[in-house]
């Protein structure tokens, strides 16, 4: 009897994680497939200008337009400095960690990315220009990777 219920709880385990992963497989596989629509970015690199070190975090949004008749998938975000933190469809991202694992842009549709500098980050002595970026991975083939940049000058008031 109790072989019969060992190998009953191994036959379900072995059920449960094949149908997860056959089921997160077809996402992926939705996700990965590449698409003709272009992602357009509505605005130009920001440049914040002079930026106090003690003022608190500064913040900007890009607006991603899809311009073609297919929905495009952004499967991946990033950022280029810890400093540095962005947000789309409620979902945060950083340089190390994301929340993003698919955000759609529908056909015709826009999504709009928010882009976050700490000045102080780097400490009280991190002044002078800086350079920025958030990095999105899409499955459009004709815009595979977006790059939003921001720039400005930390200074001490």
């Amino acid at each position: 009897m109790n072989k019969y219920i060992i190998g009953t709880v191994i036959l379900a385990v072995v059920l449960i994680f094949g149908a997860n992963y056959l089921g997160n497989k077809d996402e992926t596989t939705k996700a990965a497939t590449n698409v003709t629509s272009p992602i357009v970015v509505l605005e130009k690199p920001y440049d914040f200008g002079d930026i106090d070190i003690f003022a608190g975090k500064v913040s900007t949004n890009y607006t991603l337009k899809n311009e073609g008749l297919e929905d495009v998938t952004i499967t991946q975000a990033a950022t280029s400095c810890m400093c540095t933190e962005g947000e789309i469809a409620g979902l945060t991202f950083g340089m190390h960690g994301s929340e993003v694992k698919s955000v759609v842009i529908p056909a015709g549709g826009e999504e709009v990315v928010k882009a976050t500098f700490d000045p102080l980050a780097h400490g009280p002595e991190g002044t002078g220009p800086i350079t920025r970026e958030l990095i999105l991975k899409t499955n459009s083939q004709e815009t595979p990777d977006i790059r939003l940049k921001f720039s400005g000058n930390v200074i001490k008031n």
